[in-house]
């Protein structure tokens, strides 16, 4: 690959938004997605490649002021073993630690995973659970500019999200779960490692006085986006967490998804795969 301008490595996140703007190279994350296309053809190769890791503002895991923070270059394996995260995110983890395979979560990044914008991205269902924030930068007239953007607003479609030329994407933002809620995650495939889910499914909620006081479902794999739900949600809230009401949530998730008939499954298995998940997990938040 030969390069038609020089490029170097960037060390700030000005410096990153300022390639960016540029247009005239890729920046790269971990390359656990892009690299294979490139060499399969299905992408155009670009005339440069620049790395970010190099950038300390784009990784890590801090917590302060009750919220967490995790730089965008944070590696899978990273956020899977960070104390911070399996302290207070449990069940974002547990999604980090059963993508793909170790090799490639040494390399995938949490940002990579989210831009990537595939519905089976198995850590945007947790994300959506815990209502995080996304940051996203560009380049500015006086140094760098910044938005923030809801997670359940960033997803656009398969492979599109609402950045704009030039921007990237720098954290992810969060709160933990309320004191003594219960959350779980779950994807189901054909085996164990190496797989995009077939679906996927999580729920947080805490339950007080024998009533759902606060609820948060989310699917992935069956919807072109992953998907928060929020049939699902109002079905639970301020009801207890009985048998009719677990159905009532059963039926307004079948009702809320939009799966596809596709190689790996078909539309009716993906909704029934989806109904036991979410019940599996709701009985066992009963039982909790």
């Amino acid at each position: 690959m030969t390069a038609s301008k020089a490029y170097s490595a960037p060390q700030t996140l000005q410096d990153a938004t300022r390639l960016a703007a540029d247009g005239g190279a890729t920046l790269l994350a971990g390359g656990t997605d892009i690299l294979p296309r490139w060499s399969r053809g299905l992408l155009e190769r670009p005339e440069a490649v620049v790395d970010l890791k190099r950038i300390a503002d784009l990784r890590g895991v801090t917590r302060a002021n009750g919220e967490i923070r995790l730089g965008a270059c944070t590696t899978l394996s990273d956020l899977a073993s960070d104390p911070i995260i399996r302290d207070a995110a449990l069940v974002l983890a547990q999604a980090a630690e059963r993508v793909a395979c170790p090799q490639v979560r040494n390399r995938a990044t949490i940002g990579g995973n989210l831009c990537n914008a595939s519905p089976a991205a198995d850590t945007a269902i947790p994300l959506i659970l815990l209502d995080a924030v996304l940051d996203l930068a560009t380049a500015g007239a006086n140094g760098v500019a910044q938005r923030e953007v809801p997670i359940t607003d960033f997803f656009r479609g398969p492979g599109a999200t609402v950045l704009t030329p030039g921007e990237i994407l720098t954290c992810i933002r969060f709160r933990p779960l309320p004191e003594r809620a219960f959350a779980a995650w779950d994807k189901f495939g054909t085996r164990p490692a190496m797989e995009i889910a077939v679906a996927s499914v999580g729920v947080a909620l805490k339950v007080e006085s024998g009533a759902v006081t606060h609820a948060r479902v989310a699917y992935g794999s069956v919807a072109p986006i992953p998907l928060r739900g929020r049939q699902a949600e109002a079905a639970l809230l301020g009801k207890p967490l009985s048998a009719e009401t677990i159905t009532r949530c059963e039926a307004a998730a079948r009702d809320e998804i939009a799966p596809i008939t596709d190689v790996r499954a078909s539309e009716t298995f993906r909704r029934d795969v989806v109904a036991v998940m979410l019940r599996r997990m709701l009985q066992r938040a009963a039982c909790s």
